[in-house]
C-alpha cells in the first residue's frame, strides 16, 4: 500500500494522557522533542509523511511527547494495537523495512539527542 497525504490530527490519540494513567506505549518511530511543531507532530517531511501512511492503514496512532527518554519524542501506539501496528508497517511497500529505525537515528543524530 503507498501513501502520501498528512497527518489526521484530529484522529491522533492522547498519549501524554494515557501514560499519565499509568498506560504503556508501543514506539515506533523517535525523534527530538524539540522538532515537534505547533500541531503537535514532528517538523521532519519524512516522520510526518510514515505517521501518516501507517494512521491511514486504521492504525489509531498518537505523539508521546512526554516521554521517559529526556528529549525523546515518539510515534506509537497502544499495546492493543501492536498486531495492527505490524500489519499496517508490512503492508507499507514505499518504505523499506528497517525505515522508522534508520529515520529515527538521523533525527536524533542530527539534534544531538540520543534513546530509541
Amino acid at each position: 500500500m503507498e501513501y502520501s497525504g498528512s497527518i489526521d490530527l484530529d484522529g491522533l490519540i492522547d498519549l501524554d494522557s494515557l501514560a499519565a494513567n499509568g498506560a504503556y506505549h508501543w514506539t515506533f518511530l523517535a525523534f527530538p522533542t524539540s522538532t515537534v511543531n505547533e500541531q503537535g507532530v514532528p517538523s521532519d517531511p519524512d516522520a510526518q509523511r510514515y505517521i501518516a501512511a501507517v494512521q491511514s492503514s486504521g492504525v489509531p496512532v498518537g505523539i508521546w511527547c512526554n516521554s521517559p527518554v529526556d528529549g525523546t519524542a515518539y510515534a506509537a501506539v497502544t499495546h492493543d494495537v501492536i498486531p495492527q501496528l505490524h500489519r499496517a508497517i508490512k503492508g507499507l511497500t514505499q518504505y523499506q523495512a528497517s525505515f522508522a529505525a534508520d529515520l529515527s537515528e538521523r533525527l536524533l543524530a542530527e539534534s544531538g539527542s540520543s534513546g530509541t
